[in-house]
C-alpha cells in the first residue's frame, strides 16, 4: 500500500506537470493570435494600444480555456503515460503488483476535480468576464446592443389585478373585468426595454378552459397598453385599452395585473445561453418553462456543463489506456495517433449531438450525456480487456 501510494502521488504529480505545460503553450498560442485579432477588429474602427487588446483578450481567456481544457486534459495524459512508457516505469510498476486500475488512478482523479472545478468556478467566471468584454468593445466601438423586438410570453394563472398605483390594493375595484382563475394569458410585447424590465405597445389575450377541460380554451378578452411595467409580482400597465366581447370597450389610465415573471424571464426569450453561468441555469430554466418559452438551448448548457467531469474523464483514459502498451513491442507511436484521433473525434461528436439538439432533432439532456457517456463506458471495457482478459 505504501509503495502504491508513493507510485500514485509521483504519477499524480506527473499528470499535472504534463497538463499545465501542455494548457500554458495552447493558451499562450490562442491568446497572442487573439490580441492580433482585436488589434484588427476593433483597431480597425477605433484606436486602441496594445495594452487594451490585451485587456479585451485576458477577459475572453478564461471561456478560451473553458474550450480548450479537454484537449489539454487529452494531450497531458498521452505526454504522462507515453513517457512512462518508455521510460519502462509503467512496466516496472506492474512488476511491482500494481494494477492498472491502480496507477490510472491520479489522471482520473484529475480529470474528475478539474471538470468539477470547470463548472462550479471556470463557467461563471468566464460568463461574467465575456459580458464585460462585450460591455468594453461596444464602448470602444461605440456601438450599442440591437434593440429587441417581438417578444412572445405565456403567463398562467394570470389574473386582472386592481387600477393605478405602485402596488395593487386588495380593496380596489379593478377597471377591466377580472380573468377567470387558472386562466392563461399570451402576452405580445412589439419591443421590450432595457434588459426586460417593460415591455411597449403590449397586447394580453386572456382565455379560460372550456367545456373539454383546460386543452379547450375560449377566449375571454383582450387588453392593449402601451407600455407594460415589470414590477415585483406584478405588471403596471399605463394607456390601457380592454376589449370585452360583445363590443364593450373599457379605457383606463393605469391597471396592475399580477404575474409570476421576471425581469430575467424576459431577457430569456433573447439572451444568448453564453451570457447565463452555470449557479443561475436551474432557476433561469423554471422560469423561462414557467413562461411557456423555448428553453432547449439553456437546458443543453446546464447538462453540457454537468456532463463536463465526465467527458474529462474519458479524455483522460483515452489518453492513458492508449500508452499501457510497452514501448519494445512497436507501434507505440500508431496507438498514441489513433488515441488522440478519438479523442478529437469524440469532441467533434460532442459539437454535433449539439447542433442536433438546437435544431430540436434530439432531446437536450441525450445530446449532452451520451457522447461522453459512451465514450468512457468504451474505454473503460477496453481498459478492462487489456488488464483482466
Amino acid at each position: 500500500m505504501v509503495i502504491a501510494g508513493r507510485i500514485q502521488r509521483y504519477i499524480f504529480m506527473r499528470c499535472v506537470s504534463s497538463l499545465v505545460m501542455t494548457l500554458g503553450i495552447i493558451v499562450l498560442a490562442i491568446v497572442l493570435v487573439d490580441v492580433v485579432e482585436q488589434m484588427r477588429t476593433v483597431g480597425s474602427r477605433t484606436q486602441i494600444t496594445i495594452q487594451t487588446a490585451f485587456t479585451l483578450t485576458m477577459m475572453k481567456t478564461p471561456g478560451l480555456i473553458l474550450e480548450t481544457l479537454p484537449f489539454a486534459m487529452l494531450i497531458g495524459s498521452i505526454l504522462t503515460y507515453s513517457q512512462l512508457s518508455r521510460r519502462s516505469e509503467i512496466p516496472a510498476v506492474r512488476a511491482a503488483g500494481v494494477s492498472a486500475w491502480r496507477f490510472l488512478g491520479p489522471v482520473m482523479v484529475l480529470a474528475l476535480v478539474l471538470g468539477t472545478v470547470m463548472v462550479t468556478v471556470l463557467d461563471p467566471l468566464a460568463t461574467r468576464l465575456n459580458e464585460d468584454f462585450e460591455t468594453t468593445r461596444d464602448r470602444l466601438t461605440g456601438g450599442g446592443r440591437p434593440t429587441v423586438q417581438g417578444v412572445w410570453l405565456s403567463q398562467g394563472d394570470l389574473q386582472a389585478g386592481a387600477p393605478t398605483g405602485e402596488t395593487p390594493a386588495e380593496d380596489a375595484a379593478p377597471t377591466a373585468a377580472p380573468a377567470p382563475a387558472n386562466a392563461q394569458a399570451i402576452i405580445h410585447g412589439r419591443q421590450i426595454i432595457g434588459r426586460g424590465q417593460a415591455l411597449e405597445n403590449v397586447t394580453f389575450w386572456f382565455f379560460r378552459a372550456g367545456a373539454l377541460g383546460p386543452q379547450d380554451r375560449e377566449f375571454t378578452h383582450r387588453i392593449d397598453a402601451q407600455r407594460a411595467e415589470l414590477k415585483s409580482g406584478f405588471w403596471q400597465l399605463t394607456g390601457v385599452i380592454e376589449n370585452r366581447l360583445g363590443g364593450e370597450i373599457i379605457r383606463a389610465a393605469d391597471l396592475a395585473l399580477p404575474t409570476n415573471l421576471s425581469s430575467d424571464t424576459l431577457l430569456s426569450r433573447f439572451a444568448s445561453s453564453k451570457t447565463i453561468p452555470f449557479w443561475e441555469l436551474p432557476s433561469f430554466i423554471d422560469a423561462g418553462q414557467a413562461a411557456g418559452m423555448e428553453i432547449g438551448e439553456y437546458v443543453l448548457k446546464y447538462h453540457t456543463l454537468l456532463a463536463t467531469p465526465v467527458l474529462m474523464l474519458a479524455m483522460a483514459l483515452i489518453g492513458a489506456v492508449v500508452c499501457l502498451r510497452l514501448a519494445r513491442s512497436g507501434g507505440l507511436s500508431q496507438l498514441i495517433g489513433a488515441g488522440a484521433l478519438a479523442g478529437f473525434l469524440l469532441y467533434f461528436v460532442t459539437r454535433l449531438a449539439s447542433g442536433m439538439a438546437t435544431s430540436g432533432a434530439t432531446p437536450p439532456e441525450a445530446a449532452a450525456w451520451c457522447p461522453p457517456l459512451c465514450a468512457l463506458f468504451a474505454v473503460l471495457a477496453l481498459l478492462a480487456h487489456i488488464e483482466d482478459g
